[in-house]
């Protein structure tokens, strides 16, 4: 059983997990947190370099160039095409 301490350490070291996610995220990385993207309308998709920054790029492109487009989260679950608007 978790001490009062205990808690409070567990708690601080969630506080800091949740801050470098938020920092990770906001300097263009992938957490992982959910599934990556594929628009079925016109084919934007996302993927992850291997330093771990999150790209988007067209399905047909011969050599991927990351477009800086993002998808948006919009709903619980739902994201929309930055470029058509199509919700997934």
């Amino acid at each position: 059983m978790l001490e009062p301490n205990d808690m409070k350490e567990l708690n601080a070291l969630v506080a800091q997990l949740a801050a470098i996610r938020a920092q990770v995220k906001a300097q263009g990385g992938f957490v992982g947190d959910r599934d990556l993207h594929q628009c079925p309308a016109c084919g934007l998709m996302e993927d992850v370099l291997c330093g771990g920054k999150l790209v988007t790029y067209w399905r047909q492109s011969a050599q991927p160039v990351d477009t800086g487009l993002r998808f948006k989260e919009v709903g619980a679950h739902q994201l929309a095409c930055p470029c058509c608007g199509c919700v997934l």
